[in-house]
């Protein structure tokens, strides 16, 4: 199904000692993939969205990938119901 677009880029290295090197996921890239969770599992991952603290353009860029990775009606009206739920209405309504 895809990463977000420019993923790889965005990626942040860090070393650890000589040998071993992390890489970190971005925070849009977090967003993109908590909103996903949101809406396909709830629990936890819906404070995480909310301490990443998204704004409205982020938000919608991520709903618009989750809706790739589920093309169905329903996802797209619970993707609509959290985010109205969250209180991204004007986010919402762009869908």
């Amino acid at each position: 199904m895809g990463l977000p677009e420019n993923f790889v880029n965005r990626l942040q290295e860090y070393k650890v000692g000589s040998k071993l090197t992390v890489y970190f996921i971005s925070r849009i890239d977090q967003i993109f993939f908590k909103l996903y969770a949101t809406v396909d599992r709830g629990g936890y991952h819906i404070s995480d969205l909310l301490t990443l603290n998204p704004t409205e353009e982020e938000l919608l860029s991520a709903a618009k990938w989750t809706m790739t990775h589920d093309v169905s009606e329903g996802f797209r009206e619970m993707l609509i119901f959290a985010l109205k739920e969250l209180g991204y209405e004007s986010v919402a309504n762009k869908l």
